[in-house]
């Protein structure tokens, strides 16, 4: 076989000197020397290589060797990385940066190639480059850059001659390009190394909450860089002492012995910190799931124990963001009792089991009902109602959430229908109706929505749509495309959970929003916490200066709905007034404040 081993980081043929050989050549004193020895240039062209130092201060790179191995001028030896765009693909350069920023060093050699940055590129003639080094100093990393042509022909060749089985792996299969932690499969494998020693160890997997919503606010590029950030924390607070692994896109796993802190406590003071991507304070929280086992011979399979951390991280997420859930057998029947909802839930969507309960709206100033807000309630005919936290990330996960939406919204109409024949209704009374992000993007959302506004004679503003901000953001262009086009068949929009996600404010102006409902977590803290009420007092300014109505969500009780009211916030909803309503007790509720307000 020649001496092409990604994993050793042997490269070069059958006569040329390895990768760590030339490095080695390249460091005096454990800093990044590159004219250290006179045979270097005849070393590096015999190993089809470049030496490189990398400045990750100034974003420099400095080249030793023949540079047209990267298709670049000879005297361009030093160069930013943005320079480099021209001769790599597509996305190449960003992808090549992320893996420096995010060096994952490690001292110990018990893996091969698991104690040095790697990275495989590819180049516009479409020839494979492969980017191999380790930090040297705070701010320098050093290393080789190997083109891999003539290697690739050798390994051909030895292939036909030996008969083996077609394809090379041009990956580490054991390791996340993004992060250049382990991937799953490199988990599952170093976990098991680990376990072979004696001692007690605890795995904790952290599912980042509301990823989703994150990379629709701020895209792809920017999101992986939220990544890329969290896993070099992750490294910083438990360094070579542990197993790290991002396991899919928004999970990361921690294997080490078991101490104090706790791992989860850990993980969550390493993660949690607020981080800030272009112009953009993000604050991240993670659900987390543990296990503990004990190592040894007879020590727990790793893709076992894996298993049984993920399913504690979906007993996590049940908890609310932020949760944290151990591994019980108890969850054994839970994850079979998840399943079994998922096929009920589809049934009850054919059933007629799905059902639209509002929740009232009222004018702070005067006590009159200025709406409802229309919610969804599962009402099963063994359990009962089924509360919607229990069934609306399962209807997410089943694609229902348009079918779902549809629902809702037509119920809405012709309730709202019922009541504008049957009752002197406030001038602007409305109902409003949650629009999910995958409902934005549905086709003919517009003309079904125009067809419900005509058929059922409503005033315009009287049924009322509500996004949230992660939802418009991901395209805002085409969000208010959308959103116009609504408003224009006769929909009043407005914008939920103000204040917590991640919008530019400058879209708020462009966006055709009617009315801003401030979140219930600045509400409900407006007594304890100073920065809520200054929160709540500059949205309510905003939405002046704006001309939007403003509704306050998670109104408790009367002494919040006064001093709400004293700011000057015109709406609010909460359990002060009432819960969501079936159609009959809201009908009562409406019929009650209407004629206590005739008699006032």
């Amino acid at each position: 076989m020649t001496d092409l081993n990604l994993f050793g980081w042997k490269m070069g043929g059958t006569t040329g000197k390895s990768g760590e050989a030339i490095l080695k050549d390249a460091m005096e004193n454990g800093r990044p020397n590159l004219d250290a020895r006179p045979s270097l240039m005849a070393a590096l062209k015999a190993a089809d290589c470049l030496v490189w130092s990398y400045d990750l201060d100034q974003r420099l790179f400095e080249f030793r060797g023949d540079l047209r191995h990267l298709g670049l001028p000879l005297l361009w030896n030093r160069v930013f990385v943005d320079d480099l765009d021209p001769v790599f693909e597509a996305g190449e350069c960003e992808r090549l940066e992320a893996v420096l920023k995010s060096l994952d060093v490690r001292t110990g050699r018990e893996e091969p190639g698991q104690d040095h940055v790697q990275c495989l590129l590819r180049l516009k003639d479409h020839r494979l480059v492969y980017f191999k080094g380790a930090r040297s100093g705070r701010s320098h990393v050093v290393g080789t850059c190997t083109d891999l042509s003539r290697d690739l022909r050798l390994q051909r060749r030895e292939r036909d001659d030996e008969r083996q089985p077609q394809g090379l792996p041009l990956q580490d299969v054991n390791t996340d390009p993004l992060t250049g932690l382990n991937n799953r499969m490199g988990f599952l494998h170093s976990a098991r190394t680990l376990l072979a020693r004696e001692g007690d160890y605890d795995l904790v997997v952290a599912d980042l909450n509301r990823f989703r919503r994150l990379n629709e606010a701020l895209g792809h590029d920017r999101a992986d860089m939220v990544l890329a950030l969290l896993a070099g924390r992750l490294r910083d607070a438990f360094g070579d002492t542990a197993v790290l692994a991002r396991l899919g896109e928004d999970e990361f796993a921690v294997l080490t012995q078991r101490g104090f802190p706790r791992v989860s406590e850990r993980m969550r003071g390493a993660l949690e910190r607020s981080l800030s991507v272009a112009g953009f304070d993000i604050h991240p929280t993670f659900s987390m799931g543990a296990v503990s086992v004990e190592g040894g011979p007879a020590a727990l399979d790793s893709a076992e124990l894996l298993r049984r951390a993920e399913m504690a991280v979906e007993a996590a997420r049940s908890k609310g963001a932020g949760g944290v859930a151990s591994y019980k057998r108890d969850l054994e029947s839970d994850g079979l009792t998840r399943l079994a909802l998922e096929s009920e839930l589809r049934k009850a969507f054919v059933s007629g089991e799905i059902h639209a309960w509002f929740q009232p709206i009222i004018n702070l100033d005067t006590g009159v009902i200025t709406g409802f807000e229309a919610l969804a309630r599962w009402v099963h005919p063994v359990r009962g109602m089924i509360p919607p936290d229990h069934f609306l990330g399962a209807a997410r996960d089943l694609g229902l959430m348009t079918d779902l939406g549809t629902i809702i919204m037509t119920a809405s109409v012709r309730q709202l229908k019922k009541w504008l024949t049957a009752y002197d209704l406030p001038r602007g009374f409305f109902i409003s109706v949650n629009l999910s992000a995958p409902e934005i993007e549905r086709l003919n959302l517009i003309e079904d929505v125009s067809r419900l506004i005509r058929e059922n004679g409503l005033p315009n503003g009287a049924l009322k749509l509500e996004v949230t901000e992660s939802d418009v953001m991901h395209d805002p262009a085409a969000a208010a495309r959308v959103l116009e086009a609504l408003r224009d068949a006769g929909a009043a929009i407005a914008l939920d959970d103000f204040g917590t996600g991640f919008s530019s404010l400058s879209y708020l102006a462009k966006l055709p929003f009617d009315t801003l409902k401030v979140d219930r977590s600045f509400v409900l803290t407006m007594r304890d916490e100073a920065s809520s009420e200054k929160i709540v007092r500059a949205i309510l300014t905003l939405g002046r200066d704006l001309g939007l109505d403003v509704v306050a969500e998670g109104v408790e009780d009367k002494a919040l709905a006064d001093r709400l009211a004293a700011l000057g916030c015109q709406m609010g909803q909460g359990y002060g007034f009432a819960k969501a309503l079936k159609p009959q007790e809201a009908e009562a509720f409406l019929a009650a404040s209407l004629k206590q307000s005739k008699a006032a």
